[in-house]
């Protein structure tokens, strides 16, 4: 995904140093809220060595775009809440104990705060819409969650303290705007995100572990033109 995006950028840029643009410029100022959901391992809720038992979640994130006609450039900052799923977690120690003991699991939530930064590829605004496509390198930084597994025969049979971890981020989106005066308009986001982290594991034998963290977003929010006359 990331020599993807490396790419896309690079292509996106050569056409900016190329084409001219013929139309005023848009400063943009967006909000936006949704979901974001794990994908591959992320998403797994079996016993696999990458496997994240995690759920979809809340996500918020703020955007500022400065394009024109077709290019332009553009860079966010966000932040998603993804839950531990307890529920899966416990039965997969049911299933590998063989029903041996009682079970029972307590988790947080995974966190993520990204910072991106990338270029804008839009089609020209038509019936008050524009729709264009982004592309994002940044970095992120990932908290993992309190988790503490006990066994009514065994005790205390895995445990995690909550750490934080980063590591750099690949992103690319959808983005459709849709104005609904020169100054104010609405949006609907979708994304896809490629990152892993480093997380602590003091009762591990490493000591540490890294975890695939691919995720998606599907958001809707507002937008501002920075530049337009107030009304």
């Amino acid at each position: 995904m990331k020599k993807l995006t490396l790419v896309l950028l690079m292509a996106v840029l050569a056409a900016v140093t190329a084409l001219p643009q013929q139309t005023a410029r848009k400063s943009v100022f967006g909000v936006s809220t949704g979901v974001s959901i794990p994908l591959d391992e992320f998403a797994v809720k079996v016993f696999t060595y990458d496997a994240g038992f995690s759920s979809p979640g809340p996500n918020l994130e703020a955007e500022y775009l400065y394009y024109g006609k077709i290019f332009g450039f553009s860079s966010s900052v966000s932040y998603a809440s993804l839950f531990f799923n307890e529920k899966t977690y416990q039965a997969e120690y049911d299933r590998t104990l063989g029903g041996y003991g009682t079970n029972e699991v307590s988790a947080g939530n995974y966190q993520i705060i990204k910072a991106l930064v990338g270029f804008t590829l839009k089609i020209p605004e038509f019936n008050h819409t524009e729709v264009m496509l982004l592309f994002h390198l940044g970095y992120a930084v990932a908290v993992h969650p309190n988790l503490l597994v006990n066994n009514s025969e065994f005790g205390v049979i895995n445990s995690v303290d909550r750490n934080a971890g980063g590591g750099p981020v690949a992103n690319m989106g959808l983005k459709i705007n849709y104005w609904l005066n020169e100054r104010y308009g609405v949006s609907l986001n979708g994304s896809v995100n490629g990152m892993s982290s480093g997380f602590i594991d003091e009762t591990g034998p490493d000591g540490y572990f890294f975890m695939p963290m691919n995720h998606a977003n599907v958001n809707v929010g507002f937008v501002m033109n920075l530049k337009a006359p107030r009304q």
